[in-house]
């Protein structure tokens, strides 16, 4: 497969359009329709519906596009890869974080990693689990960290830190000042639920199972911040833990899940790969981040 034709598709995608994908590879754009037209041949499926206003990427397209995208952006890293290399193996550091742990913890990590090492290139990213697996299992970052369980092959697993569910409300809510509530007390009420592709969602459903009740679901979505802000406007309970509520902008009331239902987190780092000191600094940042986080206040 030629690395000029998955470069034109993968630019593209990014850009949105043919034309700005050959301005940014300096061809005509009958050049890069035929360095299309050649990729289509190679994978056999179409990539692009076409037609006078613009190219409209397949089904086939978006999916084969999340593999390319990591593997042509590993191979554009192998110029920082090398200039690392010759400045030592700790002058660079890769993290990536799931979105529960993105905003509640990593920047607190990344501050107290700044504060002791200046002068690292630092990268930190968010990425959906599944695909934080691939980048982590094709080496595209050095540690990540992440909602256990994860059953890769393809990665070292060890243990960050537990918190125990908590239900989401604003604050005045239907169970306020409880210290504790059961899926009993919660199963009449509305829930904000995640969609069941994720792992949130499971435990929830867990949680209910094991009290041998159902939930009453009031809405979806895929985001468990975008539960718990819904959550805090009164809009239902949202189902989280502790460091998404944590990181709210408004005030909500986080009640713990009783009996306790304990969500763990890992440290993911590429299956053989050597920690290096810089990566162990960063994971040392990262726990003490993990544990200062609380309950969350309310108004």
């Amino acid at each position: 497969m030629h690395l000029k034709s998955l470069t034109a598709f993968c630019l593209i995608l990014r850009r949105g359009s043919l034309s700005a994908a050959a301005q940014d590879m300096n061809l005509s754009q009958p050049a890069v329709s035929r360095l299309i037209s050649n990729l289509e041949h190679e994978v056999r499926f179409q990539l692009f519906h076409r037609d006078k206003r613009a190219l409209r990427p397949t089904a086939e397209a978006r999916a084969f596009y999340r593999e390319a995208e990591r593997i042509l952006s590993g191979i554009e890293q192998l110029g920082d890869i090398a200039r690392d290399i010759r400045r030592g193996a700790d002058a660079r550091l890769r993290v990536v974080a799931m979105s529960r742990l993105s905003i509640g913890v990593l920047p607190v990590a990344a501050a107290a990693f700044r504060a002791r090492v200046p002068d690292i290139d630092l990268t930190l990213e968010t990425h959906h689990r599944r695909d934080m697996e691939r980048w982590l299992g094709g080496r595209q970052f050095d540690v990540g960290f992440g909602p256990l369980p994860i059953e890769d092959s393809q990665l070292d697993i060890s243990p960050l830190g537990t918190k125990n569910a908590v239900a989401v409300f604003a604050p005045g809510g239907p169970l306020t000042g409880r210290t504790g509530v059961s899926a009993r007390d919660l199963a009449g009420l509305p829930l904000i639920s995640l969609t069941p592709d994720t792992l949130l969602q499971a435990q929830t459903e867990a949680i209910f199972a094991a009290a041998g009740v159902a939930p009453r679901l009031s809405m979806r979505t895929s985001s468990s911040q975008i539960a718990c802000a819904l959550a805090a406007r009164g809009l239902g309970y949202a189902i989280s833990d502790p460091i998404t509520a944590h990181a709210l902008a408004e005030p909500v009331e986080a009640i713990p899940i009783e009996p306790a239902f304990p969500l763990e987190y890992g440290i993911l780092c590429p299956r053989g790969e050597v920690v290096t000191p810089t990566a162990e600094l960063f994971i040392t940042c990262m726990r003490e981040a993990f544990v200062a986080i609380s309950l969350p206040r309310t108004a």
